[in-house]
């Protein structure tokens, strides 16, 4: 749901301005203004700085007005269940401990922290979820299909965060033991992730060869027209276009893309389907991220200008993170810092741990450091701090 930003409203209008009016010096339509206000739309990096002198405001004064605070009580009904979204996040552990019982709701769990960013907390809980599960599969002389699936699912958290990380053996072998479980369980869909997972480990090593072989077979395996099948060949599409950007490959890279909007156009909204997050807004995000890869910074930020990530599902700040690195990236290369620090702000507001851990992140921030030299961008040198980067 979205967040009011009442503050926003009434700066606006402190200042006497009308809608209409702060619209037409910033060139907008009168829309966009009132979508802001309402949380319903976030203004892009690019025009932030704008939109701060017109406001007569600093940049980090209208990061606070765009990002209110969240109400601190949860809503009654999770306070009675002890369910509530962020309980993990907040303490660091599961709501229930572990069993055979609610195994598969914890590896969801798992999931979940992982799509959030809270990697650490992933890590922690790995261990402890992993023995519920093996408790779950052992219950009977034979696995039933959903036990086995269940431990397909926590391989494929297990391998997503090898990868993350840079464990790239880690991720392979773990892909590969979600590979057995699926098949084992007869699991189609299962079978889809663990190629997928695996074509991800393939791409971190630069085996692009055997990455594009995988993703063609998992692809080709999933023909049908329901929404599952619908959700993984347009994954599978997505990571082609970004195997098709390693090779440079620019044309079919777009096929795979425009192939991939169509399946999100038949599934016809931003879902996330076995922890997928494909629906219409992914797309364009990996629209950006192979322009990035084919080292093409304008055509990313074209791209991007079309993105509004708080149409997602909520949760994605992985996602939303992957967003804001590849615009931070752009700007870098076309020497606009400022916008590049405000996007790399925007990361760490949605994910502070990747942008704590993320070697991408660290070789950004060195390059804006040196550059600055005839004036101090704002918010850089305290970033880098918190960042762990010697500023």
């Amino acid at each position: 749901m979205a967040t009011r930003r009442d503050s926003l409203a009434a700066r606006r209008e402190a200042l006497g301005l009308s809608q209409e009016a702060l619209a037409r010096e910033l060139d907008v339509e009168l829309s966009t203004v009132g979508r802001w206000e309402r949380g319903t739309l976030t203004p892009q990096p690019r025009r932030r700085p704008e939109l701060a002198r017109a406001l007569h405001i600093s940049l980090d004064a209208l990061a606070g007005l765009l990002n209110p605070a969240p109400s601190p009580d949860p809503p009654a009904a999770a306070r009675a269940t002890n369910r509530h979204p962020d309980t993990a996040s907040r303490h660091g552990s599961l709501p229930d401990p572990p069993t055979a019982g609610n195994a598969s709701d914890q590896v969801d769990q798992l999931h979940r922290a992982y799509q959030a960013a809270r990697y650490d907390d992933v890590r922690r809980l790995l261990p402890s979820v992993t023995t519920a599960v093996d408790e779950l599969v052992a219950q009977t002389a034979q696995p039933t299909r959903h036990a086995l699936s269940v431990r397909c699912s926590l391989h494929i958290v297990t391998a997503k965060l090898a990868t993350k990380v840079g464990n790239h053996a880690e991720a392979g072998i773990a892909a590969e033991r979600a590979r057995t479980a699926a098949e084992t369980a007869e699991d189609t869909f299962g079978q889809a992730a663990a190629a997928y997972q695996r074509t991800c480990a393939l791409l971190r090593t630069g085996d692009v060869d055997d990455a594009e072989q995988v993703a063609a077979s998992a692809a080709s395996s999933t023909r049908s027209r329901d929404p599952q099948s619908v959700t993984w060949r347009g994954v599978m599409m997505l990571i082609g276009a970004v195997i098709a950007a390693r090779r440079n490959d620019a044309t079919e890279a777009g096929r795979r893309l425009d192939h991939a909007e169509e399946l999100a156009r038949l599934l016809g909204a931003d879902a996330n389907i076995g922890w997928t997050a494909f629906g219409p807004t992914n797309v364009l995000i990996h629209r950006s991220s192979v322009a990035v890869a084919l080292g093409d910074p304008r055509t990313a930020l074209n791209r991007a200008d079309q993105i509004d990530v708080t149409r997602m599902p909520v949760g994605l700040n992985g996602r939303q993170a992957r967003f804001h690195l590849d615009n931070a990236w752009a700007h870098t290369q076309l020497g606009e810092d400022p916008e590049a620090v405000i996007h790399l702000l925007d990361t760490e507001r949605v994910a502070p741990e990747l942008m704590r851990t993320n070697p991408g992140t660290h070789r950004l921030i060195h390059k804006l450091l040196t550059r600055e030299r005839r004036y101090r961008v704002p918010g850089l040198r305290e970033l880098a701090h918190r960042a762990g980067v010697a500023a």
